[in-house]
């Protein structure tokens, strides 16, 4: 792209406010001096970007779906992780907002023979994929006090990161805004085109001009379907975790524990996680009864000492899942200068700023230091 623009208008326009949208202008304008306009409907974090565990995860791959994780996803998630590492100097002083990022321990329990078997071989799998990992017995983890239950088989350890998602995606915004990207809260109702370029986005009578429109909404990017002629293989997924009121007298585990789709998760904040769900129910964010009750038996099922803490609360959020488990990220066939990042299903803090790093790259350069070829959504399009 060219970014000789004297006009005022940004050069790049990003549909969504969210961590994957703040991450591509953060590194559009700290990396390229691209200057781009966000536009989110919401507040910044208030939908998944906010809402999410904010464990970032690079050893607990897709096991929630029937797909396996590839290797080239692996290897993103674990840039991804390390890119947060590498970043945080900089957002922590260029927005002032400490979001806490932590080492997160964590355990991956097997409560069955079968269980411990598949864990082995993925002990395997993952020290193979450079993923430091290693098999726990029985008698140490009920040595290491990790509120599992006592008839564990042994667990995976590793140690893995996390941070508190709200003020991440606040600190990303406000970084941004350090740079010279403006956010404007709208609700974009189409994209403008001259011939079969872009020239920019419609938000209610109002248009606005750009070289470049990222569609980076989540689940909402299928309602863009109509706009660009192709179907948006995405659908939202709800999430809802429970937030419990550990007493002040009781210690918080020191170990984060992962079964299937169920979590035990301590905060670097002090606040405890129980999670989770993947439900189907189109746009509905309504946290639920049923939710509560599934997560709490899941949870009480691996440290049933959490039986004994009150709930405080229950929340509840739409994570973008495409049809094959991988993110969308790239150019949308058909339409020069459009593109789209969207699809990160739970993943979206973990892959927020690779995805934004590396598509700004191909934006302003033509390549990336991480292929994208992947992600690319013409492997999902199909004429809408």
């Amino acid at each position: 792209m060219t970014t000789e623009n004297d006009s005022g208008a940004p050069d790049v326009i990003i549909v969504g406010g969210g961590v994957i949208g703040c991450a591509i202008a953060y590194h559009l304008a700290a990396d390229h001096h691209v200057r781009s306009l966000i536009i989110e409907r919401n507040g910044i974090g208030s939908e998944a970007s906010g809402g999410a565990a904010g464990e970032l995860v690079a050893g607990e791959l897709a096991k929630h779906s029937d797909h396996a994780p590839t290797d080239v996803f692996t290897r993103f998630l674990q840039a991804g992780v390390a890119l947060h590492a590498n970043t945080a100097p900089a957002l922590l002083e260029e927005s002032g907002t400490d979001y806490l990022l932590a080492d997160l321990p964590l355990l991956r329990p097997a409560f069955t023979d079968a269980e411990a078997e598949a864990l082995h071989d993925e002990v395997t799998e993952l020290n193979d994929a450079g993923i430091a990992a290693e098999w726990v017995e029985r008698e140490t983890i009920l040595s290491m006090r990790t509120w599992i239950a006592d008839d564990v088989v042994g667990a995976i350890y590793s140690t893995e990161q996390q941070v508190e998602s709200y003020p991440f995606a606040l600190a990303l915004a406000q970084a941004c805004e350090q740079h010279g990207v403006e956010i404007r809260t709208g609700d974009v109702t189409g994209i403008e085109r001259s011939g079969s370029r872009v020239t920019g986005v419609r938000m209610g009578p109002e248009t606005l001009s750009a070289q470049i429109v990222i569609i980076a909404n989540g689940p909402w990017a299928q309602h863009t379907s109509e706009w660009i002629g192709l179907d948006v293989a995405v659908i939202p997924l709800r999430g809802q975790i429970v937030h419990l009121d550990l007493p002040r007298a009781t210690r918080p585990p020191r170990y984060a524990i992962f079964h299937g789709s169920g979590y035990l998760l301590p905060k670097a904040s002090g606040a405890l996680f129980a999670g989770t769900t993947i439900e189907d129910v189109g746009f509905d964010k309504t946290p639920t009864q049923d939710a509560r009750d599934s997560i709490m038996e899941a949870v009480i099922r691996l440290a049933p000492q959490v039986i004994d803490i009150p709930i405080k609360d229950v929340s509840a959020c739409l994570r973008p899942y495409s049809t094959d488990d991988l993110p969308i990220i790239g150019a949308v066939p058909g339409i020069d200068g459009l593109f789209m990042a969207t699809g990160h299903g739970f993943k979206g803090i973990t892959l927020c700023l690779v995805t934004g790093k590396n598509l700004a790259e191909f934006i302003v350069t033509g390549e990336s230091s991480f292929a994208l070829g992947a992600f690319a959504p013409p492997r999902l399009a199909k004429r809408a």
